[in-house]
Formats: structure tokens, C-alpha cells, sequence
């Protein structure tokens, strides 16, 4: 049986690896993951599958004299890592096994509890009597330790009343049993075969909303955990192709998915204007690979980390036609792996580097915040369904659509900005434009000036940066608190959409919050001295033809010749 600490340490660098920094983190722990997180141990699990031996370490780990005991569970181990991640796991688990017509309730859920941990009787289990001092403080570590890497969190108490506490596991089960089996039904009736992106797929199931489950259809319309509920769905959609489509989910035959997506990364020459386009390869989530490669045309390309969540793009342009049908490329390593693909899409939104928004990059890092205008990369017909969302004063963009190419298909709208949250009756022919346009919050909160450390997603003490919240109400709350000591040290009413500067008291992690009308915005931010600083070596030479057999790189013109043997 592998160990509580084992568990612990596995569930951490699933939920977390290949994941952007920014992106909110759902504890979404069910059977299935369990199952692929345990083939990953590289032993065979004790009971009759890696759920059951989950459960039977959880147990070893908590139940005491027939009682929970998670007093060993408050401090981070060895690793720096908290400890009750693997137990915050097992509540999950239980919301996750909770059947679709069971009503949100503490009887319900603690019976689903008691049963993962193997406890007779009803209602709490002894041991847990109080939310605030048993479970919750468990569920604090994590947060903190989301923020600190870069991540946010996204569990949170309940309003109230009897599912204070239930809340938090109740918000991380994204999709319960009865939504994949019904999501595996679905698929086999309208016998999908293919390889869409999650959004793409996200808008295909909405239009069959009728026939799912009440949960999932609850799902479909939460703005607040789309994007999570969309990569879910798509897992569930991966994995039913590589298991031979069959008509019923099955428990225990789950592994990781076999292809890699990838999204654009567009550059524009800083002279001519001509722009181009890169596949921007996004990493598996939940796997850390040592080596990948790729056949792409007559070379193949080792795809080399940039970021959390990325491989840098290849080094290649696509042309239009990959632009407009899509393309898919052999992965020859490793061999559990099996092709790249870049998805057929009728558009795509090119956000600001969100690590240096400043850098003059646009790539499809995800939605944009509230607040930061992007490209929008689209085929003409669907200029029809922008100008609607124009005429509704819901988006704006600067200038008229610019022509990707001569006789191409596909146009860009600079300077888009989402500026009004009122879309909810607005209809238009492409929903999956709407979907991915529509703002899934009304707060945010944005940071600019100061210096910045790209590579540390950190600051340098000493010099202000700006905090801007944006929203569609005209203030907000604003709190500033230093974390190793909950000194809170900046708290007002701020008007939204007004940047102002901060200068923090000393080095030091902070969490930035801002309130309005109950929406709940944070982010994390992470002040640094100047001893952090150091030479970072540079992992990839950008190089300009300029013709005559010559290139910039940096400051120098180089011969070809030149830059090619100094790469390799």
C-alpha cells in the first residue's frame, strides 16, 4: 500500500503540474484520478484498486480509537508541502460519490463521508465535531500554499447554516459519477469522433444540455468554474476515445490522455508589421514529462518547458491553412504519447503575456481579466456575430478588422475589451464566441509598474507598484495583508478601474483582496530584494533575418553562419 505521505505528495503535483500560474486550482479528486495518480507508483496497489488503497491510507493515517484525529495533519512535511491535502482528498471524494438527485445536505454528505473513511453511524464524525477547528484550517494551508506557488484557490465556505463547512469539498468535485456516465452516454449516442479543444467541446455538450444530469446542467451555466468544468469535461471526452468508446464510464481503467494541444503564439516584426503565428504546445496537467518530441514537417523538435503550464512555441510558422483546418503531429517520445495537435477553431483571443504584460507577446494564455484588452484572431463570418456584441456595447476594439494574409480568411481586431457584464440575453450564431467572451467574473484585480521579475513572478522592494481593481461597480473594497504575519496593512474603499500605487513595508508574500457586492477577487504577490536577483541564462535565442545572410540577435548583427554555431 503506498502511504498516506505518498498520497499526499502524489495528489500535489497532480493538481498542480502543467498548470499556469493564475489559474484557480480545484482539489477535483475521484476515482478516476486516483487511478491514474497510483499506476504512477510503480507497485501494485494492496486492495482491489488504487481508490480502495487511497481510502485504506487515509484511514491508517486519521482514524484513531474510531475517531478522526487530524491534529498531525496542521504543519507541511518535509517537502514544504501541507500535510492535509490528502485528507482535504478524501471529503472531495465524497462529494464526488454523492448521486445526482442527493440533495446538498450535512446528512447526505457526512453519510458519503463516513463512508470513504470507514466509519459507522451519521452525521459528524467524532473527532470533527467543529468545521472551524477540524477541517478548515486544513483547507487555509492549502490556500496559502496555492498562493505562495503562483495558484489560486478555489474552495470556499459556504454562506451559512448547515453547509458552512460541506462547502468547501462540495465546490472542488467538479464532476460527480452520475455526470460522467451520463457525459460517456452522450458521447456514444452522438458518436463524436473528433479531436476538439475543451472549449470547443464545452459548447457541443451545452447544446445537449437537455439530456444530462441535473448537476451537470447546473455545471454548464456556473460562469465562475467554466473554465474548470470544460477542461473536466474534456478529460472525460479523452478518455473515452482512448478506451475504444464505450457506452458506460468504467471505474479502474483509467490513464492519462494521450495527445498534447496546443494553442498560438503570435509575433510581429517590429519593422515590416508582418505577423506570425507559432504552435504554442500546452503541457499535459497533472503529469511532469522529462522529455518530449515532435515531428513537425521534415525536422523533429524536443519541446523544452518556457513556463508553468507551457512549452516554448516551435520555431516554425504555421501557415493558413493550418490556421483554418487544423493539424495534428506525430509525438515520437515517449511512447505513451501519440500526436500534438492544433485544434480546427473558428477564432481564437490572444491575451497580453500575463508574466510581462509589457513584452508586446500575444498568445492564447486564456481569457482575458477584466480590464486587459487582447486580440481577437477570427474568420470574417464571424464579424457579423462581433458587430452584434458591439452594437450591445457588451465588447469594443480599436480600428477596422486587418487581414492576416492576401486573400485569407482570417482577420484580427486590436485592442478588444470586454465592457459590460449584461450578456445573459444577448444571442448570438456563435456560442462558443459568446461563451468565450463573456466574463465569468465581475472583479479582478491587475498589477502594473514597479519591476518586475518575470522569471520569480516576484517584485522588487523599494519601488511602487500599481494595484488596479477592475469591476463593473464604481468602488470596491481593497485589503493589502502580509502573510507571515496577518499584518494587514492597506484597507479601503477604492474606485474601481483607477490604478494606484502601493509601496509594500518590506519583502515579503501579500495577498491583495478586493470586495464588491459579495464578488471576492485575490491575488498574490510576492516581494523580493535585490539578493534574489541573478544572471539568468538565456534558454532561447530570438534571432531577426534581415537578409544578406545576416541576422539581430540582441544588440548584434551576425552572420548566419555565426548565430547557427553558437547555437548549437
Amino acid at each position: 500500500m503506498a502511504s498516506y505521505r505518498d498520497w499526499n505528495q502524489a495528489l500535489v503535483s497532480y493538481f498542480t503540474s502543467g498548470v499556469p500560474r493564475g489559474t484557480k486550482v480545484y482539489l477535483s479528486v475521484d476515482d478516476d484520478v486516483l487511478e491514474r495518480i497510483g499506476r504512477d507508483f510503480n507497485r501494485e496497489p494492496t486492495a482491489d484498486n488504487w481508490g480502495d488503497d487511497f481510502r485504506a491510507a487515509v484511514r491508517e493515517k486519521v482514524i484513531v480509537d474510531g475517531q478522526v484525529n487530524l491534529g498531525n495533519l496542521l504543519w507541511r512535511d518535509s517537502k514544504g508541502l501541507p500535510q492535509g491535502v490528502a485528507f482535504l482528498g478524501a471529503t472531495v471524494l465524497a462529494a464526488y460519490q454523492m448521486a445526482d438527485e442527493e440533495r446538498i445536505s450535512e446528512l447526505n454528505y457526512f453519510r458519503r463521508l463516513r463512508e470513504v473513511l470507514g466509519l459507522s453511524g451519521s452525521g459528524r464524525p467524532a473527532g470533527m465535531k467543529s468545521g472551524n477547528t477540524a477541517e478548515e484550517p486544513l483547507w487555509q494551508n492549502w490556500h496559502l500554499w496555492l498562493m505562495q506557488h503562483g495558484f489560486l484557490p478555489s474552495a470556499r465556505r459556504g454562506r451559512g447554516g448547515s453547509t458552512t463547512y460541506i462547502n468547501y469539498p462540495i465546490s472542488q468535485s467538479l464532476l460527480r459519477r452520475a455526470d460522467k456516465d451520463r457525459l460517456h452516454l452522450l458521447f456514444h449516442e452522438q458518436q463524436w469522433t473528433a479531436q476538439w479543444d475543451a472549449m470547443t467541446l464545452f459548447a457541443r455538450v451545452r447544446r445537449e444540455a437537455l439530456l444530462l444530469s441535473n448537476h451537470l446542467k447546473e455545471l454548464l451555466t456556473d460562469r465562475q468554474r467554466y473554465e474548470a468544468v470544460a477542461e473536466a469535461i474534456h478529460e472525460v471526452y479523452e478518455q473515452w476515445q482512448d478506451n475504444g468508446k464505450p457506452a458506460a464510464h468504467k471505474v479502474g481503467v483509467s490513464t492519462f490522455v494521450r495527445h498534447i494541444f496546443a494553442g498560438l503564439y503570435r509575433t510581429e516584426d517590429p519593422f515590416l508589421g508582418h505577423v506570425d503565428y507559432y504552435l504554442y504546445p500546452k503541457q499535459l496537467r497533472g503529469r511532469q514529462l522529462e522529455s518530449v518530441q515532435v515531428q513537425y514537417k521534415d525536422n523533429v523538435y524536443k519541446l523544452w518547458d518556457e513556463r508553468p503550464g507551457w512549452y516554448f512555441p516551435l520555431d516554425c510558422p504555421i501557415d493558413v491553412s493550418e490556421l483554418e483546418r487544423g493539424a495534428r503531429y506525430q509525438i515520437t517520445c515517449p511512447a505513451d504519447l501519440d500526436l500534438l495537435i492544433l485544434p480546427a477553431r473558428d477564432f481564437w483571443i490572444l491575451i497580453p503575456d500575463p508574466d510581462n504584460p509589457d513584452a508586446g507577446a500575444y498568445a492564447s494564455w486564456g481569457t482575458p481579466a477584466l480590464g486587459t484588452p487582447f486580440i481577437l484572431l477570427c474568420k470574417r463570418e464571424l464579424l457579423s456575430d462581433i458587430q452584434r456584441l458591439r452594437d450591445e456595447r457588451l465588447l469594443e476594439w480599436s480600428g477596422n478588422p486587418i487581414p492576416v494574409r492576401s486573400r485569407s480568411n482570417w482577420v484580427e481586431l486590436h485592442q478588444c475589451m470586454v465592457v459590460s457584464q449584461a450578456w445573459d440575453g444577448v444571442f448570438i450564431n456563435n456560442q462558443e464566441l459568446k461563451d468565450a467572451l463573456q466574463p465569468s467574473v465581475r472583479l479582478s484585480i491587475s498589477f502594473s509598474g514597479g519591476l518586475r521579475i518575470p522569471q520569480l513572478g516576484a517584485w522588487l522592494e523599494g519601488h511602487s507598484l500599481n494595484v488596479t481593481v477592475f469591476g463593473f461597480s464604481p468602488t470596491a473594497e481593497l485589503q493589502i495583508t502580509r502573510l507571515s504575519d496577518n499584518y494587514l496593512f492597506l484597507a479601503r474603499a477604492q474606485s474601481t478601474n483607477t490604478p494606484i500605487p502601493v509601496d509594500f513595508p518590506s519583502p515579503g508574500d501579500y495577498l491583495v483582496e478586493a470586495n464588491c457586492g459579495g464578488e471576492l477577487s485575490q491575488r498574490f504577490v510576492k516581494i523580493v530584494d535585490w539578493g534574489w536577483l541573478s544572471i539568468e541564462k538565456y534558454s532561447r535565442r530570438e534571432e531577426l533575418p534581415i537578409g544578406s545572410g545576416h541576422h539581430i540577435c540582441g544588440s548584434v548583427i551576425q552572420p548566419v553562419s555565426v548565430t547557427s554555431a553558437s547555437a548549437s
